[in-house]
């Protein structure tokens, strides 16, 4: 028989959430037995029970008077030691078997480093090659249109802060300076902005517009994988900094603080108070993206009110908080659209934890214990609409991150462990339904191990104690030993009563679908639902109209973009795919002649094939005429050496002008494997030339050595050259 007192921890319209029971439509989980420790599953009156095992001495563990916590913890605790490979990897979950670089990291940052110390740093060595950090797949190819991979220095610091291995640090900072330096080599940086698709968010139909293939989507910017670059960059200078190595921290300082100028200067929107979620040349997507979002004020990019409106703008659903908002109305399945992944949860409420917002923090922790308690795991992903996991297109469990995220929640949530300077602080974040006795036991932080016990509820710190005396909840990082630290919290009223709500996760409109384009006039089909329409020229709005057609001002540019949008009273679409005017005579397609030395690899119908031997390792193009201007050049290509939404086999090669060395062109997949049959455009690359002869040369070089390094080679046609002004 239960003794427990059953308080309400937090309720909604979906769910309720007690210190003992779960309840929703169709569904009751409850803590049963001696110690609460099996957890009994009622769902459509079918029953079943897990036993959660206790937590072993030797690890960091947690109790308190809340049993949800224990149970919840000693269940994160149990699945991080199941994802351990017998080679000691952190798999990346139940039906994931292998280690991936942003998986590691994030969850090795979310708390991992805490409780498996060794199997993290043999899981981030792992994803190291030949001195460069290694990219997971993704769309096109991997790198370079993903280039999320530098979230390994995030976690790279974070096992450093937790361990004060100096000679990890120095292998570490050389690492991530590799890869930096490579990124920089070939990335065509907008500002101080890197390239990139969303970091995580890798299943392009699921996020980007339909009309954006993969080059365009390498070619594009990402809120959240620029966050990642500016705080990897930040820490690469702390890193120097620690190993005495100021006066070359300074310019990795210095380029992060550029790239955070950029990042508030191109993507903060200042008609929804939040970050747009990716950019174009000319345009931003307006989505929220909620772990960029969080990311940005955990790291210390958002600050001040700023920092408090990001938040307050992501949407939210009764069940949590969605990967990204609206919702794509044209995709229907849930995996990153239309759901909730508990390690994005669990950043989301750190960034409350760091703007001591309980209320936010307290939606939160409610959604990570409610999903864990429901699946009886720790899921990878569940949907938005409904809170359940059956129906999203792919699914673990014990996912990786999502554990690491579960065990984040105490560490950095509830007990609000933090580093400053050289010092460990204790900043905790209790709301007041979660108010109580909490104690983390046996936490090893380099040659100490604490024993912490918060009581109360808030985040301000009223009283403190070190092994029974009074002291400052700050502990310098060089004190050796078993510390007892003991924190009495002052109470403070939650803001639920006085904080408008969060705003309502919805899907957008369906984008606009051009009909008939021409100099004269544009027109598109009808939205459904969609009240206006805005029309963009070059990412500047020029007309709302609430007919679906335009007719342009004749002009004397030579070239112009226009994109329309749809809209209503409350919603919005995502910009249609771009119509390009080119004045008569100002684009050109030139033929490809010659390739490489060898007879057998002459250019057949337009047509040559490139890869890494020297015979096809040169392509000319035939020589054009042209005036003194800017240009845009793109070439038409096919890469079918793996899926358009996996493989890591994106092609590289460096153009030339007229011999001259110039940028690096990425050739992602763009089609299914084997279809060599689909050509598509690369994204452009805007040049000024002066005026008289050009010949443009594909080759070969050192800097173009993809991921793979075993496959780079894609089939190339005509070249398309704009001009542009």
């Amino acid at each position: 028989m239960n003794t427990t007192p059953e308080n309400i921890l937090y309720a909604n319209e979906a769910y309720s959430l007690s210190s003992l029971r779960l309840e929703q439509p169709g569904l009751v989980a409850e803590l049963v037995g001696p110690g609460h420790s099996t957890l009994r599953i009622t769902r459509n009156g079918e029953v079943r029970e897990l036993q959660i095992p206790a937590v072993p001495r030797e690890k960091t563990g947690y109790r308190g008077s809340i049993p949800v916590l224990n149970a919840m913890y000693a269940l994160a605790a149990h699945e991080m030691q199941q994802n351990i490979s017998p080679d000691g990897l952190l798999l990346a979950g139940a039906s994931w078997h292998t280690a991936w670089t942003r998986d590691t990291a994030y969850a090795v940052t979310l708390g991992a480093a805490y409780l498996e110390p060794e199997a993290c740093r043999r899981s981030l060595e792992s994803r190291v090659k030949d001195g460069i950090i290694m990219q997971d797949t993704g769309t096109g190819g991997g790198w370079p249109v993903s280039t999320d991979r530098v979230s390994w220095v995030l976690a790279a610091w974070t096992y450093y802060l937790a361990s004060g291995d100096r000679e990890w640090l120095e292998y570490s900072v050389q690492v991530a300076m590799n890869t930096m330096a490579q990124d920089d080599a070939v990335l065509s940086c907008h500002g101080h902005l890197r390239p990139g698709e969303t970091s995580f968010i890798d299943w392009r139909e699921q996020s980007y517009p339909a009309w954006m293939n993969a080059a365009e989507i390498g070619a594009s910017y990402a809120f959240g994988t620029n966050v990642l670059h500016y705080v990897s960059r930040r820490i690469v200078a702390r890193m120097l900094a620690e190993l005495g190595r100021s006066k070359e921290a300074a310019p990795w300082a210095a380029e992060a603080a550029a790239i955070a100028a950029d990042v508030q200067e191109h993507f903060w929107s200042r008609a929804t108070q939040s970050y747009g979620m990716m950019r174009t040349e000319h345009c931003l997507e307006e989505r929220v993206d909620a772990l960029a979002t969080a990311l940005s004020v955990i790291t210390g990019l958002a600050t001040g009110n700023q920092a408090h409106q990001a938040m307050n703008s992501i949407p939210r659903t009764p069940w949590g908080t969605p990967v990204f908002a609206p919702f794509k109305e044209e995709e229907r399945m849930a995996y990153h659209n239309r759901s909730i992944w508990p390690f994005v949860e669990a950043y989301v409420l750190l960034a409350h934890a760091e703007l001591q917002d309980t209320r936010g923090a307290a939606q939160s922790m409610a959604s990570l214990l409610r999903a864990a308690m429901a699946f009886g795991t720790n899921k990878e992903n569940f949907e938005a609409v409904s809170g359940e996991a059956g129906g999203t297109i792919q699914n673990s469990d014990r996912q990786l991150w999502s554990v690491a995220g579960m065990l984040g929640m105490y560490y950095f949530g509830l007990f609000g462990m933090q580093y400053e300077g050289d010092n460990l602080v204790f900043a905790p974040c209790v709301p007041k339904s979660f108010g109580g006795s909490h104690w983390l036991t046996s936490l090893r932080v380099r040659d100490m191990v604490l024993d912490v016990h918060i009581n109360g509820y808030g985040t301000d710190i009223c009283s403190a104690r070190i092994n029974g005396k009074a002291a400052s909840p700050i502990i310098p990082l060089d004190t050796k030993g078993r510390l007892q630290i003991e924190l009495e919290l002052m109470p403070s009223e939650d803001e639920q009563e006085t904080h408008p709500a969060y705003p309502a996760a919805v899907e957008d409109l369906p984008t606009p679908q051009w009909v008939e384009c021409g100099p004269a006039l544009l027109s598109w089909k009808p939205v459904p639902g969609a009240t206006s329409y805005c029309v963009y020229a070059n990412g500047t709005a020029i007309s709302t109209t609430g007919n679906p057609l335009y007719a342009p001002t004749p002009g004397l540019a030579y070239y112009t973009e226009y994109r329309v949008q749809a809209t209503s009273t409350t919603n919005a679409s995502a910009l249609s795919r771009p119509w390009e005017y080119c004045r008569p005579g100002a684009r050109h397609l030139l033929a490809p002649t010659l390739i490489g030395e060898q007879p057998e690899y002459k250019v057949e119908h337009g047509r040559a094939w490139l890869d890494t031997r020297p015979c096809t390792a040169h392509l000319d193009y035939e020589p054009i005429t042209l005036a003194a201007g800017t240009y845009r050049i793109r070439f038409c290509y096919v890469n079918a050496t793996a899926s358009r939404r996996d493989g890591d086999t994106c092609a590289l090669r460096q153009l030339f002008i007229n011999g001259a060395p110039g940028a690096l062109v990425p050739f992602p997949h763009n089609t299914e494997q084997g279809n060599w049959d689909h050509y598509d455009y690369t994204a452009g690359l805007q040049l000024e030339l002066p005026a008289g002869v050009h010949i443009f040369s594909l080759r070969y070089t050192s800097l173009c050595a993809n991921a793979a390094g075993h496959t780079n080679q894609c089939m190339v046609s005509h070249l398309e050259i704009t001009r542009l002004a």
